[in-house]
Formats: C-alpha cells, sequence, structure tokens
C-alpha cells in the first residue's frame, strides 16, 4: 500500500512537470486555423442541441489555454531539439488535448445526450462522472469502471417502450449531432480545422465504435451498455423475443455501423491529430476539400440511432468564410424492423443587413408513429411528419452577438430535436473571440 501511494505521488508529480513544460513551449509557426464564434444558449428543458452547442463551445473555450500562457522557444535544430519538441506535444497531446476533448463529448453524451431526452420526457437525470482515462490510469489505478460517466432516471415509474430506447440512443445522438456542428465548422472555414476540432470530432465519431462493431447478440443480453440496451430496445419494438432475432438485429446494427467509418472527416481528424499535430507541431489541418464558385463542397456520410433502428443519411454541404452555409440531406432506415426515411435542409449565416443574419432549416420524413405512452404495440401506421424553422443572429458589436432558433414540428423522431408536435428552439449569446 505505501509504494502504492509513493508510486501515485510520482506519477502525479510527472503529469505537474509535463503539464508545466508543455505550457512553456512556443506554438507551431504555421497558419492559424480560423476560430468560430463561441456560442451558449438554452431552453427551458435544455434540450439536445441546445446543450451540444452550449457543450461544444465550454470545450472550445477550454482548449484555448495555450493562449494565456507564456511561451519560450525551444530551438529545434538537430535531433535532440527535434526529440524534445515531439516528446513535448506527445505530452500535451496525452495529458492536455485529448482529457479535454474526453470530458467535453463525454459532457454531451451525457447532460446533452441521455440527460437532454430525459429532461423531455419528464425524468429527472442524475450524472456520475469519471476521470479521464489517462488520469484514471494515474489517479485511480484500481478502478474497474467500464465507462467514463453514468446517467440515471429518478422516476416514480418504470422507463419502458419509446421513452426508453429514446432515452438509450439519446448519448451516441448527442455525439452525432456534436460532428455536424464540427463539420459546418470545417466547411466555413474553407476546410480548415484546429486541433480541438480534430480530437473533438474523431471521440465524437467512435463513440462506442468497439461495441458497434463487436456485438454479437446473445451473449451481450446482460452487458451495461447503451449499444447492448438499444439492441433490447429494438428486441421489444419488433416483437423479437428469440435469441435469434437479438443476433439478426446485432448482425444488421454492426454491418451498418461501417457507414459512420466510411466518413472523409473521421479520417481527415486521425491523420490531423497524428502527423499535423503530433508529428510537425501544428496548430490544425487543411483538409483537401473541393470547391466550386467560391464555395467549399463537402460530401458527408452520416450515421444514426432511431427508435425504429440505425439510419443512413448523406449530406452535402457548401459554405464560405463569411459564414454562410447550405446542407441538402436525405436519409434512410437500414434496420429491416420497420419502414422510415426522410430528408431536409439547413440554411446558416445569410446576411439580411450588416448587424443581421439569418438561417432556415425544413425537415420531411415518414416513419412509424411514435406511441411514448404505450407499449408492445407491433402494428403501427406509418406517419408522414414535418419540422420548420428560423435562426437569428444579432450583431451587437464586434464580439457580442444575439443568436437563436424558433421552430415547430409535429410528432416524431428527428435527430436532435424534440420527439413531442410543438413549438422549440433556444436563445442566447455568441462571441467571436478571436
Amino acid at each position: 500500500m505505501a509504494s502504492e501511494r509513493r508510486w501515485i505521488r510520482a506519477a502525479r508529480a510527472v503529469v505537474a512537470g509535463l503539464i508545466f513544460f508543455v505550457a512553456a513551449q512556443r506554438r507551431a509557426q504555421a497558419q492559424t486555423p480560423p476560430r468560430e464564434p463561441l456560442v451558449f444558449v438554452a431552453d427551458p428543458k435544455m434540450g439536445v442541441e441546445t446543450s451540444v452547442r452550449s457543450i461544444d463551445s465550454l470545450g472550445r473555450l477550454a482548449s484555448r489555454y495555450e493562449d494565456v500562457f507564456p511561451t519560450v522557444h525551444i530551438e529545434e535544430r538537430g535531433f535532440p531539439g527535434k526529440l524534445l519538441r515531439f516528446v513535448g506535444r506527445a505530452a500535451q497531446l496525452a495529458f492536455i488535448d485529448e482529457p479535454l476533448a474526453e470530458v467535453t463529448t463525454t459532457l454531451a453524451h451525457e447532460a446533452g445526450g441521455h440527460g437532454a431526452r430525459a429532461r423531455e420526457l419528464g425524468f429527472r437525470p442524475t450524472f456520475l462522472f469519471y476521470l479521464p482515462g489517462v488520469y484514471r490510469l494515474i489517479f485511480a489505478p484500481g478502478d474497474e469502471a467500464s465507462a467514463s460517466a453514468f446517467t440515471r432516471y429518478r422516476t416514480a415509474g418504470m422507463v419502458e417502450g419509446e421513452k426508453e430506447v429514446i432515452g438509450t440512443l439519446g448519448g451516441v445522438e448527442a455525439n452525432y449531432v456534436h460532428a455536424w456542428w464540427i463539420n459546418a465548422r470545417v466547411v466555413r472555414g474553407e476546410g480548415w480545422t484546429n486541433k480541438s476540432d480534430l480530437l473533438l470530432y474523431t471521440v465524437a465519431k467512435l463513440m462506442y465504435a468497439d461495441s458497434f462493431l463487436t456485438v454479437r447478440g446473445r451473449g451481450d443480453v446482460e452487458r451495461s451498455n447503451d449499444v447492448a440496451s438499444y439492441i433490447g430496445s429494438l428486441q421489444d419494438f419488433s416483437n423479437g423475443w428469440r435469441s435469434r432475432d437479438r443476433d439478426q438485429i446485432a448482425r444488421r446494427l454492426r454491418i451498418g455501423y461501417i457507414w459512420n467509418l466510411a466518413d472523409p472527416m473521421l479520417l481527415n481528424a486521425v491523420y490531423g491529430s497524428i502527423v499535423s499535430v503530433l508529428a510537425r507541431g501544428e496548430p490544425g489541418r487543411k483538409a483537401p476539400l473541393p470547391r466550386w464558385r467560391g464555395n467549399t463542397l463537402l460530401v458527408s456520410p452520416r450515421f444514426a440511432l432511431t427508435p425504429f433502428g440505425a439510419e443512413h443519411a448523406l449530406d452535402l454541404f457548401a459554405g464560405d468564410a463569411n459564414g454562410r452555409l447550405v446542407d441538402v440531406y436525405a436519409r434512410v432506415g437500414s434496420s429491416g424492423l420497420a419502414s422510415y426515411y426522410g430528408a431536409g435542409a439547413r440554411i446558416l449565416g445569410l446576411p439580411l443587413t450588416n448587424r443581421f443574419a439569418l438561417g432556415m432549416e425544413l425537415d420531411v420524413w415518414r416513419q412509424p408513429e411514435l406511441l411514448l405512452d404505450e407499449h408492445a404495440v407491433f402494428d403501427r401506421p406509418s406517419r408522414v411528419g414535418v419540422n420548420a424553422g428560423v435562426y437569428g443572429d444579432v450583431r451587437l458589436g464586434d464580439v457580442l452577438s444575439i443568436t437563436g432558433k424558433l421552430a415547430g414540428k409535429t410528432s416524431g423522431y428527428l435527430m436532435g430535436q424534440p420527439v413531442g408536435a410543438g413549438p422549440h428552439g433556444y436563445l442566447g449569446v455568441s462571441l467571436a473571440w478571436r
């Protein structure tokens, strides 16, 4: 026990020294990626999109720690200097940047995903967070927890049916909403992705990747895992009570998840984190995206979970450095359990005056009817649904803007949006702190 305490104290000292060493380095002299405004918004129940946008901005704000630390120059001539710089970058990535990305995406997953859906459905969520992975190894080496955080619901009754599956998929849903907004930043930044977004995108897209790719069905019935629980919910939805039904659902989900990995921006994020940031010491990477008439283009495969099974989408982004963005998408269900599909468009940053910019969104879909208060209903009619809204941004000065969204939708599942019918949106501020 005494030797273990000495080892932990020594590890803490090493971590403190590495952080101090990293903070004292001069950042690589390369083109600095553009910085989009920080957005902090709120709504009465802090829904998925609202929470994700605010948590994302908190994470990006924390990632600017390099702006406030004094810097000194470490000469990189010769092998010793290059090795010293590489060791410093590796320490910075392992002990500062990756934990920040992990905390941000975990907070989005739990509070902005599971928590947001729980608040919307009338439950009271509570959260339990653990140290990020590298610090858990150092400060709590005996911790055998398999997850970085947990969300629990305080409710008087059972959580079942559609409410259960919407709460279960909420965490992964929030991570994919987060990835969408990072893609929007990349397109408006003409392909530039800073170090923070490279890591955030990688972690957000790969959340539960091991579970999606290895889930087998029978052996995962009792596993405490969002993916395994989600498969169980799909069994209930489809009356698939046999073991082979679970195996078939798991197999389709596993194969369908490959679409999430066939993402050029995920490859760009992994390559940029390893080569551009770690090996070369650059502050980011500019993806080689095509351009057309002054606009940057991006074709992005999107994977999502719904109460009816997995869903595959394809987004076509076009945007410019002035903040204008257009995204047109189509999506289709791939679970084999039901028929569901949809399409939509989102336009952001259209300038009406020097101080006012407008945006719009429109989504239409056809999917099985959502029955939040009923259970074991297997023969459901399909319903057509629509969501429409406007975004507004009023600039009050060089830094501060008032930003918000007002929309309305019919009942139905749409990634990142409330499931019920009625008005929704958010209001807050945007800070253009460069």
